[in-house]
């Protein structure tokens, strides 16, 4: 009887143990499913719309705002605005105002008016800006002179605005107004600004340039 009750409690011992072992592993599934690797994020969130609050769903999608926005009765993106593409190329235009603005200033450029968080040609300007700014330098003039600006038709929310961009060498000085170095220009480009209708207005969405043909 004594060997009998031995046995059972060993096999209830190793069944209790099969047991667990499963349902860790099932747990570290579980955990591995939704959160994805620790190297590898599982996803990124969606740039919202300039004002718009975090946790908004509607906020990395301006067209799908403006359907529940319809849907609903209330005022719909640009609604209140002015949604003309003129009105988009003079976003444009206060976009690169603002950039030669932040970089005489010393200052870091603020460009949510004009251009949405997602806009990664707009970081790197912003950028230009940042360095300056914690280098103590700014410039002597600014940088950038748009020509030839052309809003394209609207096509629901976006639209497209074609420009030349001229970009100059300008001086850098210090805060003693001292000349520190150059910025050289470059050459001339034929650029494309995409644009996205929001509630605030046009917000450039992406900016493309390219070689202006001889």
């Amino acid at each position: 009887m004594d060997a009998w009750t031995s046995r059972c409690a060993t096999r209830l011992g190793v069944l209790i143990a099969v047991v667990t072992t499963l349902a860790l592993l099932a747990g570290v599934g579980l955990l591995a499913g939704c959160g994805g690797d620790r190297h590898e994020p599982a996803g990124a969130a969606a740039p919202a719309r300039p004002g718009a609050s975090a946790g908004d769903p509607s906020a990395a999608n301006p067209a799908s705002s403006a359907g529940t926005s319809a849907g609903a009765g209330t005022s719909a993106p640009g609604e209140g605005s002015d949604d003309a593409p003129a009105a988009a190329a003079r976003t444009v235009e206060a976009y690169f105002r603002e950039i030669n603005d932040a970089t005489r200033a010393g200052r870091l450029a603020v460009i949510t008016p004009t251009a949405l968080a997602g806009c990664q040609p707009c970081a790197l300007d912003v950028g230009v800006t940042r360095s300056l700014q914690q280098r103590g330098l700014h410039a002597d003039a600014g940088a950038y002179r748009t020509t030839d600006l052309s809003a394209q038709p609207r096509s629901g929310l976006v639209t497209a605005v074609t420009f030349t961009l001229h970009t100059s060498t300008v001086g850098l000085l210090d805060l003693a107004g001292r000349h520190a170095a150059d910025a050289p220009g470059v050459p001339t480009r034929a650029a494309t600004a995409e644009l996205t209708l929001t509630q605030h207005g046009w917000r450039i969405q992406t900016l493309r340039y390219a070689p202006r043909s001889a």
